[in-house]
């Protein structure tokens, strides 16, 4: 078994939540970063813009795990009159999501637009939703008593002299100018119809669409105190290792945005094979593969060595789908906070990295 380079990286949180997908009511974290995580964090800190291959093996320990309580905002698909809270959105462009409070909804058949059983956080803001709601009204009434009997007017017309065209021989001057004609009416229609949606977004598609209702509800998220996680990585290209080991500490956050890191330690690293049975210091994700082979087991060397844990599918790398949605690649792992090695190969992924003759890490690619 050849020996292997590596980064190492010892990083501390005071806190921190690495959402596990799927759960909304409570926001559940899992007890390690997930692979995908960290590897975002590090293409992030090197500027990356595409894929760089690596692996990684990620191992750690936290101090206590509790539930806070936030308060969870939700926008509606469609802006209701009678319900929730009434906002408008900052942006011109919507591209955040920050926004102004305008009203919000006493109980059930309250009305922004009649200022029914409503608490006004903005009366400004209120009339202009208000005015926006009348002007709506008014280009449906424009639209169905002016501009749909226009745009019939129009295409019987042109229906009309379709009909008058297909009598006529298509080489006479008659059958050209009734074409001609029949073009003319077309391209009027069309210009009636921009014109008319152009005035319509305008007047209120637009400014009516900054207009949002969104409601609240209480949610909890787990969260992990007093984190230190030991990172290995390794790359087979060796430009990219060394520009990890360059922009490592530009990592600034694992999970949400506001757990941050401190990057206690980024050191390189000879990774070696294993002669005898280890037992490890830290938890760590396992690949299933190599429990199912015994290749991990338990520090209890009684009659069952079958290491014990929780199972997971953890994110690595995607793909963009057809749709542009990320397709991630799913590892099966096993999280155990006890465990061994023994009668380690090449191929299964696992090494030891050796501080001094008595303390060492166990390094598990996944």
């Amino acid at each position: 078994m050849h020996n292997k380079e590596a980064i190492r990286l010892v990083l501390c949180q005071s806190s921190a939540n690495y959402r596990r997908p799927g759960t909304f009511e409570n926001k559940m974290t899992y007890p390690l970063p997930p692979f995908s995580t960290v590897i975002g964090a590090v293409h992030k800190a090197c500027g990356y813009t595409e894929t760089h291959e690596m692996d990684v093996s990620i191992q750690g320990r936290y101090g206590s795990m509790n539930r806070r309580v936030y308060r969870d905002y939700n926008f509606l698909n469609s802006t209701f009159d009678d319900r929730g809270i009434l906002v408008k959105m900052t942006n011109e462009n919507m591209l955040s999501t920050a926004f102004v409070k305008v009203a919000e909804a006493k109980k059930q058949g309250s009305s922004f637009e009649k200022n029914t059983d409503i608490k006004v956080y903005d009366q400004e803001l209120l009339a202009e939703y208000q005015d926006l709601k009348r002007k709506g009204r008014e280009v449906q009434i424009l639209k169905s008593e002016k501009l749909k009997p226009e745009l019939e007017r129009l295409k019987e017309e042109k229906k009309k002299l379709a009909g008058q065209r297909k009598q006529l021989d298509k080489s006479s001057l008659e059958f050209e100018r009734l074409k001609e004609a029949e073009e003319d009416i077309r391209e009027k229609i069309e210009e009636t119809e921009k014109r008319f949606s152009e005035y319509e977004k305008n007047v209120f598609s637009i400014p009516y669409s900054r207009f949002r209702v969104l409601t609240t509800s209480i949610k909890q998220y787990e969260l992990l105190s007093d984190v230190e996680l030991i990172i290995h990585i390794m790359a087979e290209d060796r430009r990219t290792m060394e520009e990890i080991y360059e922009n490592v500490y530009n990592i600034t956050s694992l999970g949400r945005s506001e757990d941050f890191v401190e990057v206690k330690e980024a050191v390189w690293v000879t990774l070696s094979s294993c002669e005898e049975e280890l037992e490890s210091e830290y938890p760590a994700y396992l690949a299933m593969e190599n429990v199912r082979k015994q290749k991990v087991l338990t520090k209890d060397k009684g009659m069952s060595r079958q290491v014990i844990g929780t199972k997971y599918a953890i994110p690595k790398l995607y793909t963009i789908g057809e749709n542009g949605q990320r397709i991630f690649d799913k590892k099966k792992v096993l999280y155990a906070s006890g465990y061994a090695i023994s009668d380690i190969e090449e191929e299964d992924g696992i090494y030891v990295d050796w501080l001094d003759d008595r303390k060492y890490y166990i390094v598990n690619f996944v």
